[in-house]
């Protein structure tokens, strides 16, 4: 293949912003936001760390997107073959071909209200399979989506916490640290419902019965 220093430039830009990509275009955007989350509601402080965090979001990124990832990669196989003889303006219309699975993924996963908004707000006319809609679309879906399922997390940890103060003051041990107490409760209705499956049911469940998935 034909490579020109310009192309080069261009290739070796697109190969930084793939870490990028894949945190905001996969299934990344919402795991990480969940579990971050849990975190906090669990007021485990640095446990598990943010490294341990990321681990676990790439590990549910890949049992979830890996079929969009196979059958993009099975189509870049079967295309590579047309730019044998350089990159032009013409093949790199064949990536779109490439793409496919993974622009039904995105357009699977954006809200009717998201992709009407990104139009209305583009101002042209476009298709809902547009990259230019569906991308940012997505992205807002995703958000809505993870902030929705960490309310759900928050909610019954912000009961124990608060049931927890309330106790402790009314005997007047101002001095004893509600999180010492609420700590160890939460941890342990944590751990007796099984949530760690219930969560990673949710989280799998929530991108079922589409298309690449």
């Amino acid at each position: 293949m034909n490579v020109s220093a310009e192309q080069l430039i261009y290739l070796s830009l697109a190969l930084a912003l793939v870490p990028s990509i894949l945190g905001v275009l996969t299934a990344y955007l919402k795991v990480s936001i969940v579990l971050g989350m849990l975190r906090n509601a669990l007021g485990t402080q640095q446990t598990p760390s943010g490294l341990l965090i990321m681990a676990i979001s790439f590990a549910f990124t890949w049992l979830i997107m890996s079929p969009v990832f196979l059958s993009t990669y099975d189509r870049w196989v079967e295309k590579q073959s047309v730019f044998s003889k350089g990159i032009t303006k013409e093949n790199l219309i064949v990536l779109n071909e490439v793409f496919v699975p993974w622009q039904e993924f995105l357009k699977a996963h954006s809200g009717e209200r998201e992709k009407h908004f990104i139009k209305d707000t583009i101002k042209d006319s476009v298709s809902d399979e547009d990259w230019r809609v569906i991308i940012p679309s997505f992205i807002l879906t995703e958000l809505k989506e993870a902030f929705a399922m960490a309310l759900m997390l928050l909610l019954p940890f912000a009961v124990i916490d608060l049931v927890v103060a309330n106790i402790l003051g009314g005997m007047g041990m101002f001095m004893v640290s509600p999180t010492l107490i609420s700590l160890p409760l939460k941890l342990l209705v944590f751990t007796t419902s099984d949530a760690w499956l219930f969560l990673s049911k949710a989280l799998v469940g929530s991108y079922s019965g589409v298309p690449g998935v």
